[in-house]
């Protein structure tokens, strides 16, 4: 046989389980049941509770509120590398790596050299640059011997012992030789910028085989994060090699919903929190409101930034991230401690003479302890707040199999 669950008034089950108490206490077998209680169940989601009794069960109650607040906008987001301060450094030509000289976790300076590597570019680079530097050398005498031509031919029509003819023939000399220093000269830059571009830097009393490998070097100073090759590797240009980045401010990408975009405006204020740390807050700014919006989850992507001095919050770390957004507006606030979930629905206890109803409400986001109800309450109403799970306790009755 199934007995049927009945309600009783909290203040009842009160009495009936301290008479149960005291019978026993006083060994009475016929007083070991407990004190017959009211036998009208209450209705659904209702606990009858004078004041006396709730102060008994260590319930408080306190008044529904309406204050004016910026309601925050919350997302989850990632932990990500400035992009401003990261280096991925890449292979500059073909070649095999010969040497690598840092490991993931290292700080490294600006400028550092990571590794090495043979290139036979490095070869040919060494060779034009010498060939470059005779072709000028000749060029230059010939063009000093050109110029001496030109200055005599101009005595000798002076003297009258030369044609005018020959005069303009060692000009046009001159002219050749002038044209092919210049270019002579334009091959040496090209030379040496060919040489600056593999980290080396060339001059004319260099020896090339104790500079025969192509230094691979950081352009930021930071934290060596990713080391993507070994010696011997074989690479062609444009393979990644190592990432180095400035951890000491990162960047925190997140997403929101596109109905919220104009609530949003770069300069604002935003807390962070982590899983890592718990409660321990960070700050950031919004910097960057993306401009597409996803087609699939309707949402658009925002760029945090962070200073990040001790480098505790790491790249990929999951945050939480709590924008004030918008312009203040009156909302609806309880204790967070006041809202109990039962049955599926978000529900407060409400006191209404000397009973407490359950109500329904819809909330918004939780502020410093405070929770936002949207729907559901009025100011001025009064709701439970400590114990309140003491009557969500007495809503819900005994589990399945105790009754």
């Amino acid at each position: 046989m199934t007995c049927s669950r009945v309600r009783y008034p909290l203040s009842h089950l009160m009495a009936g389980v301290a008479a149960a108490c005291l019978a026993a206490a006083c060994g009475s077998p016929d007083a070991a049941a407990p004190a017959a209680a009211d036998d009208r169940p209450a209705a659904a989601g209702v606990v009858a509770l004078s004041d006396r009794d709730a102060e008994a069960a260590g319930i408080t109650t306190t008044v529904v509120r309406v204050v004016e607040r910026t309601e925050p906008l919350v997302a989850t987001g990632v932990v990500t590398f400035d992009e401003r301060r990261t280096a991925r450094v890449g292979a500059r030509v073909d070649g095999v790596i010969a040497d690598v000289r840092v490991q993931p976790g290292d700080r490294v300076p600006a400028g550092a050299e990571l590794g090495t590597m043979h290139s036979h570019a490095l070869h040919d680079a060494w060779a034009g640059y010498f060939k470059a530097l005779a072709d000028r050398r000749r060029a230059e005498t010939e063009l000093a011997f050109a110029a001496t031509a030109e200055s005599r031919a101009a005595q000798l029509v002076t003297d009258k012992a030369l044609s005018p003819q020959e005069l303009e023939r060692a000009r046009a000399d001159r002219i050749a030789a002038e044209n092919a220093a210049v270019s002579a000269a334009a091959e040496v830059t090209r030379a040496e910028m060919e040489l600056h571009h593999y980290g080396l830097t060339p001059t004319a009393d260099v020896n090339p085989h104790e500079n025969d490998a192509v230094p691979i070097t950081t352009p930021l100073g930071g934290t060596v994060v990713e080391r993507l090759i070994s010696p011997g590797a074989a690479v062609t240009p444009g393979t990644p090699l190592f990432v180095v980045s400035d951890l000491s401010r990162v960047w925190i990408a997140a997403e929101i919903d596109e109905a919220t975009i104009g609530r949003l405006a770069t300069g604002t204020r935003v807390e962070l929190t982590t899983g890592a740390y718990g409660d321990e807050r960070f700050t950031g700014t919004l910097t960057a409101v993306g401009d597409v919006i996803n087609p699939a989850t309707r949402r658009v992507t925002l760029r945090i930034e962070a200073d990040n001095p001790q480098r505790r919050l790491k790249p990929q770390m999951f945050a939480t991230i709590t924008l004030q957004a918008g312009a203040p507006r009156r909302m609806v606030i309880v204790p967070s401690r006041a809202v109990q979930t039962l049955d599926g629905e978000t529900v407060v206890f409400v006191r209404q003479g000397d009973t407490l109803t359950r109500r329904a409400v819809v909330t918004g986001p939780e502020i410093d302890g405070d929770v936002i109800i949207e729907r559901g309450l009025e100011d001025g109403e009064i709701v439970a707040t400590t114990g309140a799970f003491l009557l969500k306790s007495e809503v819900a009755g005994p589990p399945a199999g105790d009754e």
